[in-house]
């Protein structure tokens, strides 16, 4: 081969190997270029996975939160509502004792009793019957002072807590043939018997405190209630 042959097939296989070189560069460049744009969108998915998997997190923690809020003001609501309603029932437990003690204190006062009788001789006789029976008892408390002096000398009305004054006039006022007892079902107020016609008028202190109670305890309990003020 001639030395221009020679040069010729040297400048031929440099081209080539060139030509090779930028392939394999331009290839390599590209591959990378791949390789980089695949890592970014791998990224930009595992990115946005993450974003959405925080997001149902928050999410379901904010419900969590919103039901364990919901439950505590129900508990909160339903332990106020029960408090207002035992503080009420004791309220009303406590006015009911109450009432029923001073009814109790009142109508074991002596002065009391003879105003009651009086009252019932004078202005609840009619009403009750007591003209048209022929056998009136009244049956008093046994711890009354004096109702001893009254059981066993009933004749007399001169001794004891009954004045003898009212004794008197409730006698006078009554007729004839009344009569007093002793009753140890009694621990205030008194009972009348109308023997004949088997009746007997509870004016106990028990009874009458309860028909108070009655009448009172609905409006109490409507002025703790709110509804009358």
């Amino acid at each position: 081969m001639t030395n221009k042959a020679q040069t010729v097939a040297s400048s031929g296989v440099e081209a080539l190997i060139d030509r090779l070189r930028n392939e394999g560069v331009s290839a390599g460049q590209k591959k990378a270029e791949n390789i980089v744009l695949d890592a970014q969108k791998r990224a930009e998915w595992l990115i946005q996975e993450a974003e959405e998997e925080a997001r149902q997190l928050t999410e379901k923690a904010r419900q969590e939160a919103d039901a364990i809020l919901a439950t505590g003001k129900d508990a909160l609501q339903l332990a106020a509502r029960d408090a207002l309603i035992k503080l009420r029932d004791t309220l009303l437990n406590s006015f009911s004792q109450e009432v029923t003690r001073v009814v109790g204190q009142r109508m074991q006062d002596p002065a009391f009793i003879d105003k009651l009788i009086l009252s019932l001789a004078g202005t609840v006789r009619e009403k009750t019957g007591m003209d048209n029976s022929q056998s009136v008892v009244i049956q008093l408390p046994e711890d009354v002072m004096g109702v001893d002096e009254l059981k066993k000398n009933p004749e007399e009305l001169q001794q004891g807590t009954l004045s003898h004054y009212t004794a008197s006039l409730a006698a006078d006022m009554l007729r004839e043939g009344v009569r007093f007892e002793v009753s140890g079902d009694l621990s205030g107020g008194l009972f009348i018997r109308l023997e004949n016609e088997e009746m007997q008028i509870d004016f106990s202190d028990k009874t009458v405190a309860a028909l108070l109670l009655e009448h009172i305890q609905p409006r109490f309990r409507a002025l703790l209630q709110g509804i009358v003020k």
